[in-house]
């Protein structure tokens, strides 16, 4: 019997102890590759005023345009940890702990030692690798959009995005260019800035955008002990419409004013 990698695995076993490393890094590597991925694919909105392009309400409202590449990158992963999980699922037996990709890939690391057994091991290797990398290139690579205001434009009231540091803005169905939209930038940064503490997420996820997005340290086992002693607590329904457990879930904002002073104390 011999490894994809071409090296003799254990006895039983598909993979080598290399590849059976690599696999294990791969899958407890999903949840925060996920986590950036997430943040690349924005679904918030956004209210704004702004001079003479106002409404009659006297604010404007579009949702942030949906990265399409991240989109697809996501659902991708989601469909093929789930086909394997559910492979999987035939030979252990063990009922999936979650649907979402963290839970599929903390079942497949859970039963990995089943894993490594099975024929078609070699495929989740290569194949997980590969959809995980291409999670990675389009968080590298996604060009975040920020809106702009509505084309007023006579029946046309198209939606105006421009890419980061733009001064100007053009529509895509008419044409209609628009100078100036800076104001427009502030403002849905000031807003952005308001909704996003209303984000929830698990606690790695929130973990790594606090780290990276507010320059803010802390380690998703300081959020579940923060959780664990009642510091914390959950954003999301302990049970899903189905009557099956949901992973605790945090808002953003709760996690921020806890970890905020420990680090002022610490500076």
């Amino acid at each position: 019997m011999t490894c994809i990698c071409g090296s003799t695995p254990n006895d039983g076993d598909y993979l080598c102890p290399a590849c059976v490393s690599d696999l294990t890094k791969l899958l407890a590597e999903t949840d925060s590759i996920v986590g950036e991925l997430v943040t690349a694919i924005p679904r918030a909105s956004l209210t704004a005023s702004y001079g003479e392009r106002v409404s009659a309400s006297g604010s404007l409202h579009a949702p942030l345009p949906i990265n399409d590449g991240a989109l697809d990158a996501h659902m991708s992963l989601d469909k093929y940890l789930m086909r394997t999980a559910l492979e999987l699922a035939k030979v252990t037996g063990a009922t999936l702990t979650g649907r979402d990709s963290s839970g599929l890939a903390s079942y497949l690391l859970t039963h990995i030692g089943t894993l490594r057994r099975q024929d078609w091991a070699g495929t989740v290797v290569r194949e997980l690798g590969g959809l995980l990398g291409a999670c990675e290139n389009v968080t590298r690579t996604a060009t975040h959009k920020q809106f702009a205001g509505t084309c007023q434009t006579p029946e046309c009231g198209a939606e105006l995005f421009v890419r980061a540091g733009a001064d100007d803005a053009r529509c895509k169905v008419c044409g209609a260019e628009y100078a100036a939209v800076q104001q427009w930038r502030d403002t849905a940064k000031r807003y952005a800035q308001d909704t996003e503490s209303g984000i929830l997420g698990y606690p790695a996820t929130l973990a790594q955008r606090l780290a990276r997005v507010h320059n803010e340290t802390i380690t998703a086992e300081h959020i579940r002990l923060l959780a664990s002693r009642g510091v914390l607590v959950r954003a999301n329904p302990e049970t899903g419409a189905d009557g099956k457990k949901l992973r605790p879930m945090y808002r953003l904002g709760d996690v921020k004013k806890l970890v905020k002073p420990r680090i002022e104390d610490a500076a």
